[in-house]
C-alpha cells in the first residue's frame, strides 16, 4: 500500500530557510565562533552569543531583580542572566529571549524618539525647571530657611532627650 504525500511546501534547497512548527531565534554569533541553529558551540554545553544579547540579558535579569527585591539582587540578577544567556540549556534560552525583549524595547524606544524628539523635550523641560527652582531659591531663600528650621528642631529634639540630672552619669 503506498501513500500520496503532498509536495514540500518549501524548496528543498538547504540554503534557503525552511519555517517549522517550533520556532527558534538566531541570537547571532560572536566575531571568533560559527553558530549551528540547535547545535550547541562548545562541548561544555555553552552556546556563542552576541555580547548585545548577553547585555541585553543582564540588563533584564538587574531589572528584575531590583523590582523584586532591590540593589543587591539586582546586581545577582544581572550577573546571573549575563551567564544564563551563554548556556545551551532551558534557563539559557529565557535569559536570550529576555535579552531579545530588551534590544527590542530599546530599539522601539529609539524610534519613538526620532519621531517625537523625547530626549530633546525632556532635557529642555529639565533644563527650564531648573532654571526656575534656582530663580524661586535666590528669590526666597526656602534652602536656607529649611536649613535654620531643621537645625532648631534637631537641636529641640536634642535638648530632650538629654538627661535632666547630671548625677545619672555613667562616666565617672
Amino acid at each position: 500500500m503506498t501513500y500520496n504525500q503532498p509536495p514540500p511546501s518549501a524548496p528543498m534547497d538547504p540554503d534557503i530557510p525552511v519555517a517549522t512548527a517550533g520556532f527558534e531565534e538566531d541570537y547571532g554569533t560572536t566575531s571568533n565562533s560559527i553558530s549551528t541553529a540547535g547545535v550547541p558551540n562548545d562541548p561544555n554545553g555553552r552556546s556563542s552569543t552576541s555580547d548585545k544579547i548577553i547585555g541585553a540579558a543582564a540588563i533584564a535579569g538587574g531589572v528584575a531583580g531590583l523590582v523584586l527585591a532591590g540593589p543587591l539582587v539586582a546586581v545577582v540578577g544581572a550577573v546571573g542572566a549575563g551567564a544564563l544567556a551563554t548556556q545551551s540549556t532551558k534557563a539559557g534560552d529565557v535569559a536570550r529571549a529576555s535579552g531579545d525583549v530588551v534590544m527590542s524595547a530599546g530599539e522601539r524606544a529609539k524610534k519613538i524618539d526620532e519621531k517625537h524628539h523625547v530626549v530633546d523635550k525632556t532635557k529642555k523641560a529639565s533644563k527650564d525647571l531648573y532654571t526656575k527652582a534656582k530663580t524661586f531659591e535666590n528669590k526666597h531663600h526656602l534652602g536656607a530657611k529649611a536649613g535654620k528650621s531643621l537645625t532648631s528642631g534637631l537641636k529641640f529634639i536634642s535638648n530632650k532627650l538629654k538627661p535632666k540630672d547630671k548625677s545619672d552619669n555613667w562616666e565617672k
